[in-house]
This record gives structure tokens, C-alpha cells and sequence, in this order.
């Protein structure tokens, strides 16, 4: 069960216990005299008490979950057009296409020869 349920299913359980507590040692403790009317003013005060920290520690919790599903979310996004801008790699599905790259230095000095021989003074493309 997550912390922040635990939190509120046991704060009345230890409001209820802390009011009984403070009413307990209102009555008890040795050289204090309280009147009977003032006992649940006593009470109400402990359980209030327990209640207003666990109530602050819910609430920041909350703001804590709203923070990390901000973070979720952002990160999701970062992934996702990192995922769409990343080149994919090459799996090497195809090794012919190496070929298509590879150039035949011979058959360009025999065209730039036969143009040459053909009258031309460079052939086309030579500085």
C-alpha cells in the first residue's frame, strides 16, 4: 500500500487516539485540576493536533505527485522527438549498396583518353 494511503487511513485513527490521550492526562495528571466542561474542548485541541500535520504532509505529497507527472510527461516528449530525430541505424539488411559507392578509377582515365584523342582539348568535368 503506498505511504501516502497509509497516511490517510490511519490520521482519524490517531486523532481519535491522541484526543483520548490529552483527555486521559487532563484528568490524571497529578497537581492539575481541570473542570469536566473543559474535557472536550481538551480533546478536540489533541486531535487537532495529530490532524493539521498530517493534513500539511498529504497536501505536499500531492504537490509532489503533480510534480512527477510533469516529469513523466516531459521526459515522454524528450524521448519522442528523439526518438523522431534520431537517424536509424543500419542494420546491414542490404551489403550491395556498398557497390553502388565503389568507383573504377580505370574507366575514367580511358574516357578522359578517349576524349582527349577525340580532339577536345580537357574532357568535360576537368579543371
Amino acid at each position: 500500500m503506498p505511504l501516502n494511503r497509509l497516511v490517510a487511513l490511519l490520521t482519524p485513527v490517531f486523532a481519535l487516539a491522541a484526543g483520548a490521550c490529552a483527555t486521559w492526562l487532563a484528568e490524571h495528571f497529578p497537581g492539575v485540576t481541570i473542570p469536566e466542561d473543559t474535557l472536550q474542548e481538551i480533546f478536540i485541541a489533541g486531535a487537532v493536533a495529530v490532524l493539521a500535520p498530517a493534513l500539511h504532509w498529504l497536501h505536499g505529497w500531492q504537490k509532489f505527485e503533480a510534480r512527477e507527472a510533469v516529469a513523466v510527461v516531459a521526459a515522454q516528449a524528450s524521448d519522442d522527438a528523439t526518438a523522431a530525430v534520431a537517424p536509424q541505424p543500419d542494420l546491414g539488411e542490404d551489403e550491395d549498396e556498398d557497390e553502388d559507392w565503389d568507383i573504377d578509377f580505370d574507366d575514367a582515365d580511358e574516357d578522359a583518353t578517349l576524349a582527349l584523342e577525340a580532339g577536345d582539348e580537357q574532357p568535360a568535368g576537368v579543371a
